[in-house]
């Protein structure tokens, strides 16, 4: 049971990180549009994926590490 929780926490997690890219390049492609220039991303999207991704690999670790001291 442990093992399809941690699943469901690293799946869902993998989700809004996935949801957050995808939503920021569809924001970024719909505003090239609107303005016809050149438009970056938002680099608080970018923070908040990066730091997302750490917190997933500390979760990941930690999971593992407390597995192993059984």
């Amino acid at each position: 049971m442990r093992d399809n929780l941690m699943k469901m926490i690293t799946l869902g997690i993998l989700g809004f990180i996935a949801l957050v890219v995808v939503g920021e390049y569809v924001a970024m492609l719909t505003a090239q549009q609107l303005t016809g220039e050149a438009v970056g991303t938002n680099p608080d999207a970018i923070a908040l994926v990066q730091n997302a991704l750490v917190g997933l690999i500390g979760i990941i670790g930690g999971y593992f590490a407390g597995k192993e001291n059984k």
